[in-house]
């Protein structure tokens, strides 16, 4: 069993899958997703069960709205999968999330700044430095992070996340069965 099978079978014991409920599942996930011992589980993406996905990136997004805002999502490692995170929102059904990231993902093309450019950016500081996002970014890019802040707090998961995981646990419950095939597969191969 190589190391993201047995992080997979730790995380979401099969025998144990069929008696969850989708809330279950996204609370088991939730709670032990950003432990050190489940690190390969979260650089894995695309090798992953795309149910276990969606609920990796949803929870990633809905961290790094309340830790750090919009920028802070877009400027760490989660901001990489937007796009993916904007299928996910698609997928549980979350229409009006899924219009205004969309419409964020189009300012930052439309301004050509990149989530590349803006991890580059915070990763060129040192660990002690306190700095402000124009300091960080330079005007334009901050002027853009602006725009995309006040676009952000359109978003239901900013102000109240409880309908955007009421639709993820309604999303996971449909599609336990196809989760626990995934899973099997994963943890087969």
């Amino acid at each position: 069993m190589n190391k993201l099978q047995e992080e997979l079978q730790e995380l979401l014991p099969l025998d144990q899958l069929e008696e969850m409920s989708g809330e279950e599942v996204v609370g088991s996930v939730a709670m032990d997703l950003y432990r050190a011992e489940f690190a390969t589980i979260r650089e894995s993406g695309s090798e992953l069960p795309q149910v276990l996905r969606d609920i990796i990136l949803i929870i990633d997004l809905d961290t790094e709205l309340s830790m750090n805002g919009m920028t802070g999502f877009l400027e760490n490692a989660s901001g990489q999968y937007l796009g993916e995170t904007i299928t996910a929102m698609e997928r549980i059904g979350n229409d009006a999330d899924t219009v205004i990231l969309k419409k964020i993902e189009q300012m930052l093309s439309k301004s050509g700044v990149t989530q590349g450019q803006l991890r580059d950016n915070v990763n060129g500081l040192s660990e002690d430095d306190i700095t402000t996002s124009l300091q960080t970014h330079g005007e334009q890019i901050h002027e853009v992070l602006q725009q995309i802040e006040l676009e952000a707090a359109n978003l239901s998961m900013q102000s109240d996340n409880e309908e955007s995981f009421d639709l993820l646990y309604q999303y996971v419950d449909e599609n336990k069965e196809r989760l626990k095939q995934e899973m099997q597969h994963v943890l087969s191969n």
